[in-house]
């Protein structure tokens, strides 16, 4: 008797991914892997973004301590005046957490210092 599918074991909850598919889809992604990230985050922060492989999954919205992801007219879209990449929050971007096609990258076009994160945080949070 063979082994069942990835896709047919047991899910923590409906509606995710189980782990197996996340790791197999991160070990094909074309960006960098998930363990150079903090390196990476500690030099630069920048707005992120939703890139068309998005699945609209609708597992990242919740996700999001500043509703700046909010459905678009083809995928998901993040408002960059909202985006706090979590600084204030959380310790990573929950979105990038929970993401199962690693469809959310750093946005090149926005580069933001963790000050200037925190800024918009306390902005965000006092209104």
């Amino acid at each position: 008797m063979s082994p069942r599918p990835w896709y047919a074991r047991s899910r923590a909850s409906a509606g995710t991914f189980p782990n197996t598919y996340r790791r197999a889809w991160s070990t094909h992604s074309a960006g960098a892997s998930r363990l150079t990230a903090p390196e990476r985050r500690e030099e630069s922060h920048m707005a992120l973004m939703i890139t068309d492989e998005c699945i609209n999954c609708d597992v990242c919205e919740p996700e999001c301590p500043n509703d700046a992801i909010s459905p678009g007219e083809e995928i998901y879209v993040i408002d960059p005046a909202r985006c706090t990449e979590c600084v204030g929050h959380f310790d990573e971007p929950q979105c990038q957490q929970v993401c199962p096609v690693d469809c959310i990258p750093l946005d090149p076009e926005r580069p933001e210092t963790r000050e200037q994160l925190m800024e918009k945080y306390e902005i965000i949070t006092a209104a």
